[in-house]
């Protein structure tokens, strides 16, 4: 949804959406929701980071893999990062770790 602040433009008209079992409107299209709730809000000088507690993950099973886990090789979230207000495309595997036994 880009830069531009909710507080400043309506927004809730851009996509169809449903509203979730905890509350949150959920974006009818998206690959992958995630229902959160603000847990702790971090101030800084020019905007907030609000620490979330996750309350339930929505994905459509065309990004599911066989065990019914997200498929990074199908799905790749973009990125949004501050301070440059750049998108990135997630999706590269660059290695592997070891599994514990």
């Amino acid at each position: 949804m880009g830069t531009i602040s909710g507080s400043k433009v309506d927004k809730s008209e851009a996509f169809a959406w449903t509203m979730g079992e905890n509350g949150a409107p959920l974006i009818d299209d998206a690959k992958v929701s995630i229902e959160c709730e603000v847990d702790g809000n971090y101030e800084l000088e020019h905007f907030d980071h609000f620490i979330c507690k996750i309350l339930a993950t929505y994905a459509d099973e065309a990004v599911l893999n066989e065990k019914g886990k997200i498929d990074y090789h199908t799905f790749k979230p973009v990125l949004f990062e501050f301070p440059t207000y750049e998108y990135f495309v997630t999706g590269e595997k660059v290695g592997n770790c070891g599994k514990m036994n």
